[in-house]
This record gives C-alpha cells, sequence and structure tokens, in this order.
C-alpha cells in the first residue's frame, strides 16, 4: 500500500485543484501511456477559516460550499449540532436553520466536510462550543480543469473498465485513496475483452461524479468502480444480473446501484456496472480520522486477489449474456430502466 501512503501526505485533494492533480502526475509516472481526458469542473478555493470560542482559536472545517463572517452567541441565532448518526443526514439538519446566521456541526475529537446546500456559513468543530463564537470565513467555487487517466492494459474490442476517484475530503485515506492503490496493483489474466483502468477527478463536489459523467464509455463491456473501501467486508452494489458475482467478496449487504458513485452514469447510459463501497467507515466518513489502520493490508490483498477472480470470471462472458440476465430478471431492456431513488436506486416503472 505504499501508494496509498504516498497520496496521503499530499493532503486533502478538494475536486478541480493541484493536489488532485498532483495525484493524477504521481499515477501517470507509473502509467507513461496514460490518456489524458479534460474535464471541466469547480475547484472549491478556500481563502481562510477561523474560528474562536470565547476568545481561544479552535480547531475547525469550513462546510462545503458556505462563507461568511458571523459572531454571537451560541443560542437563538448560532446553533450548534452534535454530528448525526449518519453523515447525509446533515444536509437535511442543515436544510431545517437556514433562518439563523450560523449553523455549527460538531464531534469531539473529529473534524469532517459534508457539502450543504444554502448560504448560511457553516463550520464543523472537534469540540461542544458553548459561549461566545466568532466565524471568519472566505471560499467561492470557481471553474477550473481538470483530467481523468485512461489507462488501457491491454487492448480489445470492448473493454472491462475499473475506476476510482482521486479526488476527496480532509484524510481521505479509504475514500478513496485505498481504492486507487488497489487499481494500481491488479493483474487478472483478461483475454477475450480489454481491460482498461480509470482514474477520475471530482467525484466529491457540488455535482456528484463530474468526471466519470464526462468520460467517454464508447466500448464499454462493463463498469466497476471502487470508492469507500473499508475492512473487512463491502457493499455489492450493481445492476441486478452482476449480483451472482457477490460470492466472491466478504460481503456486508447486496443492493440496488447507488447514485452516489461514478458507476453511475454507466448505468444510465445502458452499460452494466457496479461499485464495492463499506459504509461502515462511516464514523470517519469525510474526516480528519480516515486514516491508515491495522487491518488494511490483509483486507487490501483480499480485495485484490477476488476483484481479479470477478474480472477473470466477467472476461468469459459477452454482453449479450448480461443483457439477457438483466431483462430476464427485470423485464426489461437496459438503458434508462434503472433510475434513482435516494440513497439507491430501482427500476423504472412503466
Amino acid at each position: 500500500m505504499k501508494l496509498a501512503k504516498d497520496l496521503f501526505l499530499m493532503g486533502e485533494a478538494i475536486h478541480g485543484g493541484e493536489i488532485e492533480k498532483k495525484i493524477l502526475e504521481r499515477i501517470k509516472e507509473i502509467y507513461p501511456s496514460a490518456k489524458e481526458i479534460p474535464i471541466r469542473t469547480k475547484f472549491w478555493k478556500i481563502k481562510y477559516t477561523e474560528v474562536t470560542v470565547n476568545g481561544k482559536t479552535v480547531n475547525s472545517s469550513l462546510m462545503p460550499y458556505t462563507s461568511g463572517d458571523v459572531k454571537g452567541k451560541i443560542g437563538k441565532n448560532i446553533v450548534a449540532i452534535k454530528m448525526p448518526s449518519h453523515p447525509f443526514d446533515i444536509a437535511k439538519i442543515y436544510s431545517m436553520y437556514k433562518d439563523k446566521d450560523a449553523i455549527i456541526f460538531y464531534e469531539d475529537g473529529k473534524l469532517r466536510r459534508i457539502g450543504v446546500d444554502g448560504k448560511v456559513p457553516s463550520v464543523f468543530l472537534d469540540r461542544e462550543p458553548k459561549g461566545e463564537v466568532e466565524i471568519r470565513s472566505d471560499g467561492e467555487l470557481i471553474d477550473s480543469n481538470s483530467y481523468n487517466l485512461e489507462v488501457e492494459l491491454l487492448p480489445g474490442d470492448d473493454y472491462i473498465t475499473v475506476g476510482a476517484h482521486v479526488d476527496h475530503w480532509l484524510t481521505g485515506f479509504h475514500d478513496n485513496l485505498f481504492a486507487v492503490d488497489i487499481l494500481t496493483s491488479l493483474k487478472p489474466k483478461v483475454k477475450k475483452h480489454g481491460l482498461k483502468l480509470l482514474f477520475f477527478s471530482s467525484e466529491e463536489g457540488p455535482k456528484c461524479c463530474t468526471g466519470s459523467i464526462q468520460q467517454p464509455k464508447d466500448g464499454t463491456f462493463i463498469m466497476i468502480s471502487l470508492d469507500s473501501l473499508y475492512p473487512d467486508r463491502v457493499v455489492f452494489s450493481a445492476t441486478p444480473e452482476l449480483w451472482k458475482f457477490s460470492s466472491l467478496f466478504p460481503i456486508k449487504r447486496i443492493e440496488m446501484p447507488t447514485p452516489f458513485s461514478d458507476h453511475f452514469s454507466y448505468i444510465t447510459d445502458g452499460y452494466p456496472a457496479m461499485v464495492l463501497y463499506n459504509d461502515d467507515m462511516i464514523p470517519v466518513y469525510h474526516s480528519n480520522r480516515d486514516v491508515e489502520i491495522q487491518e488494511d493490508y490483509e483486507f487490501f490483498c483480499i480485495i485484490k486477489n477476488r476483484l481479479e477472480k470477478l474480472i477473470e470470471t466477467l472476461d468469459n462472458m459477452s454482453r449479450e449474456n448480461l443483457d439477457e440476465d438483466f431483462k430476464r430478471i427485470t423485464g426489461k431492456e437496459r438503458k434508462g430502466s434503472i433510475v434513482p431513488m435516494g440513497l439507491t436506486s430501482e427500476v423504472k416503472r412503466d
């Protein structure tokens, strides 16, 4: 896992920013013939963030994509809210307090960045604030150019593609540097299809999966995305005809595709696709505590080996095989038949 450790030391890789590009440059050193796919995106430029509680500066992170200066006492117009049980609840809670001057989230010993929708300044603190608070912050979304990296490991008439995003909030070891490292370690025996690796920019951001949405998809046989892998099991989130392959992995659950990862734009364009992730990492999701842990190496080896087995198994199948299985299970043709439904998706009703 040396690559993941090296990339980790580069720091926070905000979508469309210089650290994201440095990570892509490091991957290009491994694959000098990699093709750059230009991506139009946004970069969140944080000019400054400072929070004081009763006159003392405290550790803080600015919540994407808010900004502003506020001073006052915790209470009526400045609210302090403990981190909810699920990170995605933060956006819902934020929307309930849009009439306030500022919204503070906190969790003991931890900072996070979770995207919210609104103009009310919001920060995350690593302790509960009480008393007088001052928030000074300035950030803006600016147009930016980035790129995906496409690596052809084996040519073919169509391609098994395996992808992972390189941008991350705060430390981002498991979301998603761990997966990036797995991609560079893959050596499956493929004979009937081509094989590509895709390193996506701008998966995090005001619009999910900007890099993969703009990625050319012609010639894809199947797309496999790796995202937020965490010991010691996976959620197998895939189009239904692929569920039978879940037996290759240590499984937490099998589900319809989540709309919030790089595989989903492939699904809506009519390609078989899946993502492996693990929401056991919720306690460290988008936080400064997403760091290497003792169980990582063994888990890395398991996922690498099982993923190679999956790729080799899929290599013996045809698109016709997968499409027939999809129609048998869902009763529908593939393109446009799976639509988002909250955190997951469903087969479109007639």
